[in-house]
């Protein structure tokens, strides 16, 4: 049988291959520093003739080192930056009217068909199925509103 000696550069360039693919699989961009450390051991190793201790302890910290140096912005990279936006995103600024599809009876909240779309909405007083209404303020998925009079005002 013909012994073939795996050379430990190989190993530890495969450890971070396998790291990067568990990446895949599990949320939270943690283990992907893991494979960094990896395959900074396999250069270490391949420039350096180490110990296995020493190659042990150069993946822990350049693991480490990595996972608390880089990982924010390598977070913000890969998953995108979060932005503070109003809660307005599809509420024009000019007022706009929608039509009551299910009865609003305070303080429970009903629905108005709004710009193509059903929307959740609440009401200071009660206002009843097909009465055409103006959306005062909208907040994430529910709107405000108010019935208009015959001539059109509030």
């Amino acid at each position: 049988m013909i012994d073939l000696p795996i050379s430990p550069v190989l190993v530890w360039f495969l450890i971070g291959i396998a790291f990067y693919g568990i990446e895949l699989a599990l949320p939270g961009f943690v283990v992907f520093f893991f494979g960094i450390g990896a395959w900074c051991t396999a250069l270490c190793v391949y420039i350096f003739d180490v110990s296995l201790a020493t190659q042990l302890v150069l993946f822990l910290t350049t693991s480490v080192l990595s996972l608390l140096v880089l990982r924010s912005y390598l977070q913000n990279v890969f998953l995108g930056g979060a932005k503070e936006e109003e809660d307005s995103l599809n509420l024009n600024s000019a007022p706009s009217n929608g039509t009551v599809t299910e009865e609003i009876i305070p303080p429970a909240e009903g629905k108005v068909k709004y710009a193509g779309s059903f929307w959740r909405a609440s009401a200071e007083e009660y206002i009843a199925v097909g009465t055409v209404v103006r959306i005062v303020e909208q907040h994430d998925l529910l709107v405000k509103v108010c019935p208009i009079t015959q001539q059109g005002e509030e």
